[in-house]
Order: structure tokens, then C-alpha cells, then sequence
């Protein structure tokens, strides 16, 4: 992917005086917009304008400098973009980091993924695309702010899947094993426990053969009486250049309403040409220890690369929920009280730059 990279004292001229040689800055993005067929909706079928669906639309910007002796300092901004109507998100709310590198490996400051989407999305079936809908970024990584908007460091019921006030550390990669750890400040008074996040993770890459990863993490909620674990991990493994195999399985429980939240991925993808790939996948959502029942998802999708910044993609899901109460882990792809079932389209152009 081509960047634009500025000297820093170009790019941070304009806010200090003083700038290193060895430092510099890079701004980066991706724009992505699909036009979107949904059935069983509320009222009928639906078609909009989605941005995000093969990819969340974003900006950023990252930088490091050279302190000398192999060690570096970096940082990291990046916040979502709603192109289809021009809207920004929360200034950094992706992430927003300050940390140094080094032969120790990595420490970062800030807000930042929680080790489980960094697992997990190494492996997810389609790439965490259709993020929205998607079991993985959902229950996996813990974005249905409705489930778990009352554990970890995020006030306020909303997503868990990036953390507040948290330091994460990342070992150097040797022989491609690497693991990571990472803890969330809860920042309440009178008890360093309360809303707080604790991981680890461990994981091997092969490069182009594939890898593997595993993540466990608990998040205790305000009054630090009850506990979300997580725990999950993902694999893929490439059988021929043009062939690879993906594998994802995890889960969550609160040990106070002994909620469950499993969710098991399956994907495949061929690539035609060096231009066009195929995909197809599957998840299958489980819930018990409150409502017991299951959902599953079908997904069938392409992409075709114009350029290596550019590429069409078309997907269609089908999901299906076992019983009319277990829609809600269908994700908003049935909205209609006693349906089912629903079908989605897509199709789309993302541009990265």
C-alpha cells in the first residue's frame, strides 16, 4: 500500500519549533462504500448507501522517531470516517497511542484493540469485513455494546472492543512466535479493580503459509461484583498459493448470569487470478445460560483489484436464527418480530491510500 510520508518537520512544523531528522509522519486511510440489498426488515426491504463493509472507512496518522541505539519512539492516531454522509466519528476513537520500540519488543499507551481482535481477526473468515454484522467483531471482540458495555474500561454501554486507558506490550517475534500483554486501567476510586482489563495472547506466523493465535482476557464491570472472560483464538493455513483455509472459534461468559456467547468461523479462499479472489464462509452464534439457541450466517463474496489501492467487491449473506428470540445475534440482518431469516447484497468499491 502506498503512503504519503512527510518529513516531520514538514508535517510538524506548524505545531513546533523544533523537529528531529530521523522522525517522520504518515497519513494514511481507507474510503469504502457499497450500495446495500436487505430483506425481513421493518416495513420491507431495504437499499442504502453503507460505508465500511468490506473495510471500516478511516483516517490516521502514525510516526515514529529514531532515539538511537535501536530504540524507537511511536505513536498512533486513527478514527473512523462515515463517507456515505460526510460524518467523523470520535476524533481518535480506533486508536490513540504513545509508546517506544525497541529489541524488547514494543510498549504502547492509550486507547487500542483488545488482544482478542488482534487474534481473532488473523484468521476471521472474511476478514473482518462487514464489521457491523459480523459474529466475530460482535461477540468475539466484544462490540455488541448492549452485551458488554458494562465490563472494561469504556463508561457509558458502548463497545468494549478497543480499551481506554490501557498499556499493551508486545514481545519481539522470534522464529515467528510472539505473544502480547495488556491491561486496562478501570480508573475508579477506591478500587483498581473495577471496570479494569487484563489480557494475554500468544500467537506464530509463517508468513504467506498461514499462522495461528490465542487470546484470554477478563473485564470486571463498575461494581466489581461480576466478570467477563473471553477467550479464543483463530488459525489459517494456505494449501496451494491460490488456496487457503481459515478456522476461528471463541467465547464469553459472565460468571453472574452464566451468559455464554460462542461463536465457531469457517472460511475459504481462492484466488482465480492475482486480481480476483472468491470467498466463502460461515459462523454459527450459540447462546445459553439466559436464552439458549443459535444463529448462523452464509456468506459468498468477491473482490476484484483494479490496482493495489483499489478494489471492487460484491458479498451476499444469508442468516438465519433458530427461533424468533435469538434474532438479536443475527445482528440487526433481522429486524422484523417473528422472522427468522434475512438476506443481505452488497456491492462496493474500497480505496485505501
Amino acid at each position: 500500500m502506498k503512503k504519503l510520508t512527510f518529513v516531520a518537520t514538514a508535517v510538524l512544523g506548524m505545531l513546533s519549533t523544533t523537529a528531529m531528522a530521523q522522525s517522520s509522519v504518515t497519513l494514511y486511510g481507507i474510503v469504502d462504500a457499497a450500495v446495500v440489498h436487505t430483506t425481513k426488515q421493518v416495513g420491507g426491504s431495504k437499499v442504502a448507501m453503507d460505508a465500511g463493509q468490506m473495510a471500516t472507512s478511516r483516517w490516521g496518522m502514525r510516526g515514529s522517531e529514531d532515539l538511537g541505539g535501536g530504540l524507537k519512539a511511536n505513536f498512533g492516531l486513527e478514527g473512523t470516517l462515515f463517507n456515505d454522509s460526510g460524518a467523523a466519528g470520535n476524533l481518535f476513537d480506533r486508536q490513540a497511542t504513545v509508546g517506544l520500540s525497541g529489541g524488547f519488543g514494543s510498549v504502547n499507551l492509550g486507547r487500542q484493540n483488545i488482544l482478542g481482535v488482534d487474534s481473532i481477526g488473523l484468521a476471521d473468515p472474511i476478514s473482518l469485513a462487514h464489521a457491523g454484522t459480523n459474529p466475530n467483531v460482535a461477540f468475539s471482540a466484544l462490540n455488541a455494546g448492549s452485551l458488554y458495555g458494562d465490563y472494561g474500561t469504556n463508561v457509558g454501554g458502548v463497545a468494549q472492543l478497543r480499551q481506554n486507558n490501557s498499556i499493551k506490550y508486545l514481545t519481539p517475534v522470534m522464529s515467528g512466535f510472539g505473544g502480547a500483554l495488556m491491561y486496562g486501567f478501570g480508573e475508579q476510586p477506591g478500587n483498581s479493580s473495577a471496570r479494569s482489563y487484563a489480557g494475554v495472547s500468544g500467537y506464530y506466523t509463517a508468513g504467506a503459509a498461514g499462522g495461528a493465535a490465542l487470546a484470554y482476557a477478563k473485564l470486571k464491570n463498575q461494581a466489581d461484583n461480576s466478570t467477563l472472560t473471553l477467550w479464543g483464538g483463530g488459525a489459517k493455513y494456505a494449501v496451494t498459493t491460490a488456496l487457503e483455509l481459515r478456522a476461528t472459534y471463541a467465547e464469553n461468559k459472565v460468571d453472574t448470569t452464566q451468559r455464554k456467547i460462542a461463536v465457531t468461523g469457517l472460511g475459504v479462499n481462492y484466488s482465480v487470478s492475482p486480481a480476483l479472489t472468491l470467498t466463502g464462509a460461515y459462523y454459527n452464534t450459540k447462546r445459553s445460560g439466559d436464552v439458549d439457541g443459535k444463529a448462523n450466517q452464509y456468506i459468498a463474496m468477491g473482490k476484484y483489484a483494479l490496482s493495489k489501492r483499489t478494489v471492487l467487491y460484491a458479498s451476499l449473506t444469508h442468516a438465519k436464527a433458530g427461533s424468533a428470540a435469538l434474532k438479536d445475534t443475527s445482528l440487526g440482518l433481522i429486524t422484523i418480530e417473528g422472522q427468522t431469516s434475512a438476506n443481505r447484497t452488497a456491492l462496493g468499491v474500497l480505496h485505501s491510500f
